[in-house]
């Protein structure tokens, strides 16, 4: 039974006294607040209970009256502090019933990261984006290789063959080339990978879109995902990783000459 009608009711019928997870509802909810940013430091000290697992998935916080009671503070700032855990992803609300810690899932998380980079998208230079890339995509290709399941290769040659079908087709070829990535990254078996790599997928489809207007940019390409998936299947972890290193600074010195061309008279 969820949380606020096993442990909550008890609270009710009871006393304050009462233990969950070796903590009172006053021990749990007695936080000392600073007047400043209300709302978030509520939400804070929410998400610490989260983290320490004192409030775990699919129980139910009590309601907005009783948590500002319990806290000294307005509804409004309780109800401000709930909309921030939603966004964090900590906590659903459902209409008429209340609201519930959810699992935290790798694209939860990811959300938060892509929601920073579209707001500072004018900040990434491509420099920052290839330092990224580097530090991940040249070990996902390794751990493919050591890792790689027949049905993650069938992946990486579905996408392979899509992005050879739409050669004259500059945005599908964009977007099964970061299907071979993500098929790269899904092959390591680490989902965390996907949450790293999950938030830039838009600025790699930006880059890959500029850097296909470079000449023969599609078959050199091409042949860099095949020699990556080559060496995968080859099960050779070092070869992999110098062939994705080396498919990355070409994607590179694409949209750079595709910079210089445009910036050109």
């Amino acid at each position: 039974m969820a949380w606020y009608t096993g442990a909550v009711a008890r609270w009710s019928n009871h006393s304050t006294r009462t233990k969950t997870k070796g903590y009172t509802v006053d021990e749990m909810f007695g936080f000392r607040l600073q007047r400043d940013k209300l709302y978030k430091q509520v939400a804070d000290k929410v998400q610490e209970l989260i983290a320490a697992e004192s409030l775990r998935p699919g129980d139910k916080l009590p309601g907005e009256r009783e948590l500002a009671d319990r806290m000294g503070v307005s509804r409004t700032v309780v109800r401000e502090a709930i909309r921030v855990l939603s966004v964090r992803g900590l906590v659903r609300v459902k209409s008429g019933c209340g609201t519930y810690v959810q699992e935290l899932s790798h694209k939860d998380a990811a959300a938060s990261i892509e929601l920073y980079l579209k707001l500072r998208q004018d900040a990434c230079s491509l420099q920052d984006v290839h330092e990224v890339r580097r530090m991940i995509e040249v070990e996902t290709a390794g751990l493919a290789a050591q890792r790689a399941t027949e049905s993650d290769l069938a992946a990486m040659e579905a996408a392979l063959r899509d992005m050879s079908a739409h050669r004259h087709d500059p945005a599908k070829y964009a977007f099964y080339d970061l299907a071979f990535h993500t098929a790269v990254a899904a092959a390591t078996h680490n989902d965390l990978f996907g949450v790293l790599l999950g938030p830039i997928s838009d600025l790699l489809m930006q880059i890959v879109r500029v850097s296909v207007d470079a000449p023969r940019a599609m078959d050199v390409g091409l042949a860099h995902h095949r020699r990556i998936l080559e060496k995968i299947r080859e099960r050779d972890k070092e070869e992999a990783r110098q062939a994705m290193s080396d498919h990355l600074d070409q994607a590179r010195r694409q949209v750079e000459t595709v910079r210089k061309q445009t910036d050109s008279p």
